[in-house]
């Protein structure tokens, strides 16, 4: 009898686990099927439109009432020297309206650089391991109007767990020190979106998720993926007189790109109007490109080289098959082809006209690149 009881709870469970497991194939199968109907629903939301980013020409600054239109107000700008808050920063210094007090690690080499533009400098070190120096950032969130903040721009190599618990630290303290105006710099949420796993989104997307439900002044400025990540991590390799980018899953779709360092007139903007950008989520792109394009956009810079270009087109699942491959890459371009909405580029002009499109950052970087590429002439 128990034999028989055993062979039914056995049976029953592993019905369960194959019907589950049926269940996430049927579920990934429809993504990848409508995954353009994905993409254009995923544009719906809170996001700031094109049409109330047309009505900020013509709004004055307004100050909060519980604030001296004398006093300056402090922001608090966390990553620098990263390109983000280092954009930021520089947008801001000008302004009379603030004081810019910027956050650096220990051992930051660019701290006399950005003191020098009048940008106040505060030490914290944080580390891959052991506790945030809480009593350290209260004494840096003193006085402190508004913040900018960027995770896992201080250190790339930050792990997402430790990045998640920064970024909600400091949400936290927000919350407590009731500050008024919070800029987060995030990016879409992968796995809620596609169900596939990616460390470099998708910490960023909890820390989003936990702020809003804490009820912060919020506002969020969701990325796309930056040219400075494209170009270093697509490097060719050299076959015969080719050079070749290997390892790319194909896709014919375009997808969102813009340089991280053209947001600090956006946040500086941001921080001016707080009346209209508060419980917003602003979607920026500045370009849209494809693989093919990528890949003409180097031969036309670089044309004097007389380097052929391609690259090898790899399907998901050739992809897979090779553990040598890039899969955070991998990851990243399938969601921006298949899955990421597809944003206004007009958003960004409205916000900030003096843009850079990718054509303009590879020429302005071509000499970078030639070292970066190891490019010789054929």
């Amino acid at each position: 009898m128990l034999d028989q009881n055993a062979e039914v709870i056995l049976s029953t469970v592993h019905s369960k686990i194959m019907l589950k497991h049926s269940l996430q194939i049927l579920s990934l199968r429809l993504r990848q099927k409508f995954a353009s109907v994905i993409r254009m629903s995923n544009n719906h939301g809170a996001e700031l439109s094109i049409e109330e980013i047309a009505r900020l020409s013509q709004l004055e600054y307004t100050h909060d009432e519980e604030e001296s239109c004398d006093m300056k107000k402090t922001i608090l700008v966390w990553g620098l020297p990263g390109p983000q808050a280092s954009s930021v920063a520089i947008a801001l210094v000008g302004n009379p309206l603030f004081t810019v007090r910027g956050i650096f690690n220990k051992n930051c080499p660019e701290v006399a650089r950005f003191q020098q533009m009048g940008v106040e400098s505060e030490i914290v070190e944080i580390s891959e391991k052991g506790p945030i120096p809480i009593i350290k950032l209260n004494n840096v969130f003193r006085d402190v109007y508004g913040v900018f903040f960027v995770t896992n721009d201080i250190d790339p190599l930050l792990p997402m767990r430790r990045e998640m618990e920064v970024g909600v630290k400091l949400a936290e303290m927000c919350e407590r020190l009731r500050i008024k105006h919070v800029i987060y710099s995030a990016v879409d949420f992968v796995y809620r979106i596609t169900g596939n796993r990616c460390s470099r989104y998708d910490g960023k997307g909890e820390i989003e998720y936990q702020m809003k439900g804490m009820g912060l002044p919020l506002t969020v400025l969701k990325l796309p993926l930056s040219y400075d990540y494209l170009v270093n991590t697509l490097i060719p390799t050299r076959q015969g007189s080719d050079y070749v980018f290997t390892g790319i899953v194909d896709s014919k779709l375009d997808f969102d790109v813009m340089n991280y360092s053209d947001i600090g007139p956006v946040v500086k903007l941001a921080f001016e109007r707080p009346n209209i950008f508060i419980g917003k989520t602003i979607g920026l792109t500045v370009d849209r490109i494809d693989i093919n394009k990528f890949v003409q956009l180097m031969t036309e810079v670089f044309k004097e080289t007389k380097i052929d270009w391609r690259y090898e087109k790899l399907s998901w699942k050739e992809y897979q098959r090779d553990k040598k491959n890039n899969r955070e890459l991998a990851t990243l371009l399938d969601f921006h082809c298949n899955y990421a909405p597809l944003r206004d580029v007009r958003t960004m002009q409205a916000l900030n006209p003096n843009v850079q499109t990718f054509s303009e950052y590879i020429s302005a970087n071509q000499k970078r690149l030639t070292k970066l590429f190891k490019l010789v002439k054929t």
